[in-house]
């Protein structure tokens, strides 16, 4: 093993000759300014790495020069590798690129100056993380030999440069989202790297990718969208900043025209509150949430009228709850994580209940928008309370594109809402006939495929291409803006449909806007672009094969949300899903399907709908006449009808049936089977047929 000594001479040279930043990406002087204990995993690992793919970053880096600069370097969960985040900031641009072993060539994105500027300059001035009591974390007791464990309480290097000023160090253990030990409680340091990486990339969904480094082709010129955006967004983080609340208050005012767009479309009073929507970090830090309230307090002290202040305390009080809340599934969260979090949301809540009248009488959409976002996060969420909200703010304001957005994020399966869902929201507000209506089904898609579908949008939601192309004809028509147009061009390549997307590729020349074309942004354009001219028929023969895998995938869905329904005791629900499911069944099936029709009988009897119960099990057995619980459960509808002669019939075909053993592996199938053999026994030995 070599030595710290040669490897720090090894990396010193190479680590930052292109890019020209003081750093040591040995870690060697950061380990003697910020010593950490020596049996560390983080000592040992930038020599288990001693060439990353940052060092020939660095060294190829050819932009403009730069004036501030981030670097995130740590293991990856899994071999080791090393992965990276780099984000620069130059003069006039700011952007953020990841670097992995195994993704070199991954794009960078473009980022908003302002906001990188500020997240390096917080990390610059943190204290370092506080060291472990004791050893901390033991991951293997003996690995330096007996009694000499491998500590893990730091997981990566941070490297910051501003203002001529350079500091690298470990990350602590707690500082990064993920906390490495979750035994011990977590201090004030906690996940406060990873808020100033939300703030660095505050935007970036709106941004288009930035060449690579180096530059591999000339990136496509940044859009009059993108341009009118940002100023927009630095605008009023400038206002909060310097605590210009007449300035946002007047901004605010002049904003409230529907007029008043970008040339997408898209409200200009909607990037206004999306900005104070995201102003608050995700920290547990309680001194932090006094500050940023009292903001909100200062505001609302020198407006008491102003909505928007009240608005933005809203907003402040969402992110204190969410923050303690976390991402983990909410089971796994502590109770006392979740009365925080009620607390927070109640109060904002208190607040939202306040600004009906006024914003209604002042004509701000914002209100249903706020009610939606804080809603999901409160006691009293349900999906029926989404679907009223949406339901009065699309009397009120049918063309405000952010209600039908939040309202459809939080329609989601993860949501425990039903599949269609989304769907209903997405057709629900075409239904007011508006100049913008016709458009609002591309645009809610256009939305969940960045939110929600991993950019898959016709694999993993219920998108209709046919609606969706028809809905984006009456976007373009209205808005032809270059951002619509790559946008529909990039769904029409995600179809399938070549034939359209040539058309658009045409009419767009070089006004490529790559922030339109998904996740991947140019990659995505250019592997679109390499099907322009593709045969039509083979297109319409991919489409439908498409099409059909997804309603066998949605068919599955369906059955399994009309399940749980029946199990929580929501039968109409039940019942209506099972309709749907029933309408595939005559698409995908060239006969009936035994499990819709299963389920069905189990909903129509549980709604003590017999009769109908018999009928669709009769049917589902048509298909598969071997299937024993089939039999007993149309011998229980019998009974309910006192039909009991027929009952017996059902349950002694249902006992010759019955397979010899439980064949299913999964715990759960395997549970649910045995307890149905158990009620089914019971039943049987009732009417003394053997089993």
């Amino acid at each position: 093993m070599p030595s710290y000594k040669l490897l720090a001479g090894l990396l010193v040279c190479c680590a930052a000759h292109g890019a020209e930043l003081p750093w040591d990406l040995s870690y060697q002087s950061a380990l003697r300014d910020h010593p950490i204990a020596e049996r560390e995993f983080m000592r040992i690992w930038p020599q288990q790495h001693p060439q990353r793919p940052i060092h020939q970053k660095l060294a190829e880096y050819a932009g403009e020069p730069i004036e501030a600069s981030m670097l995130i370097e740590q293991p990856d969960g899994h071999a080791g590798d090393a992965i990276a985040q780099w984000f620069i900031k130059t003069r006039n641009t700011a952007q953020v690129c990841s670097f992995h072993p195994k993704r070199l060539n991954d794009e960078c994105k473009k980022l908003d100056p302002v906001r990188v500027e500020a997240a390096i300059r917080d990390v610059l001035h943190m204290n370092d993380p506080w060291p472990p009591s004791g050893d901390g974390l033991v991951v293997e007791k003996d690995y330096f030999g007996p009694g000499k464990p491998l500590l893990l309480n730091y997981f990566g290097y941070i490297s910051v440069y501003v203002d001529g000023v350079s500091s690298q160090r470990a990350i602590g253990g707690d500082e990064w989202g993920e906390r490495i030990d979750k035994s011990r409680p977590a201090g004030p340091e906690a996940g406060r790297l990873q808020v100033a990486v939300a703030k660095a990339m505050e935007g970036a969904r709106e941004a288009a990718p930035a060449a690579a480094v180096p530059a591999a082709a000339p990136s496509a010129p940044e859009s009059e969208e993108l341009k009118a955006r940002n100023a927009l967004i630095a605008e009023v983080q400038g206002y909060l900043d310097k605590g210009d609340y007449k300035s946002l208050e007047a901004l605010r005012k002049r904003l409230l025209d529907p007029q008043q767009r970008t040339g997408s479309g898209v409200w200009k009073l909607a990037i206004f509150y999306n900005q104070l929507r995201w102003r608050p970090q995700a920290t547990r830090d309680m001194a932090y949430w006094t500050r940023i309230e009292n903001e909100a307090k200062a505001w609302e002290k020198q407006f008491p009228k102003s909505s928007a202040a009240r608005i933005y305390h809203t907003y402040v009080l969402l992110a204190r709850g969410t923050a303690f809340r976390g991402t983990a599934n909410y089971k796994d969260v502590p109770k006392a994580d979740i009365e925080r979090m009620l607390v927070a949301t109640r109060e904002a809540m208190s607040i939202i209940n306040t600004l009906e009248k006024p914003m209604l009488k002042e004509r701000d959409p914002e209100f249903y928008k706020a009610l939606l976002q804080v809603l999901p996060y409160t006691d009293h969420y349900s999906f029926l309370g989404v679907m009223n909200t949406v339901a009065d703010a699309r009397k009120e304001f049918p063309n405000y594109h952010e209600t039908y957005f939040s309202a459809a994020f939080f329609s989601t399966e993860m949501w425990a809402s039903a599949p269609d869902a989304v769907d209903d929201i997405a057709r629900s507000a075409m239904s007011v006939r508006t100049g913008d209506s016709e458009a609002m089904y591309a645009r809610v898609y256009w939305y969940m495929s960045q939110m929600a579908y991993d950019d898959k949008l016709f694999e993993n939601s219920l998108a209709d291409w046919s609606e969706m192309k028809t809905s984006f004809d009456a976007l373009v028509d209205r808005y032809p803006d270059p951002w619509n147009l790559n946008a529909y061009a990039y769904f029409a390549c995600q179809a399938g449909d070549y034939a359209t997307m040539s058309g658009l590729l045409n009419r767009i020349g070089e006004r490529r806007v790559y922030t339109s074309w998904g996740k991947r942004g140019a990659r995505a354009y250019d592997d679109c672009a390499a099907h322009a001219g593709d045969d039509t028929s083979r297109y319409l023969s991919d489409l439908r094969e498409m099409v059909k895998k997804r309603q066998t995938r949605v068919f599955y869905r369906y059955i399994n949300y009309a399940a749980q329904t029946r199990k929580d005791g929501k039968y109409g629900e039940s019942l209506r899903i099972l309709r749907k499911a029933e309408e595939l069944t005559r698409v995908l099936f060239n006969k009936p399907s035994m499990m819709m029709q299963y389920h069905l009988g189990l909903t129509l009897h549980a709604m003590k709908r017999y009769d109908e119960a018999v009928q669709a099990l009769s049917l589902g057995l048509q298909s598969q006449p071997s299937y024993a619980p089939a039999y007993f459960h149309r011998g229980l509808a019998y009974e309910a009808l006192g039909r009991r002669e027929e009952a017996r019939g059902q349950f002694e075909t249902a006992a010759g049936r019955m397979p010899a053993e439980i064949t299913s592996k999964d715990p759960a199938q395997r549970e649910a089977e045995e307890q149905e053999r158990r009620t089914m026994s019971a039943k049987f030995r009732e009417y003394g047929i053997s089993f």
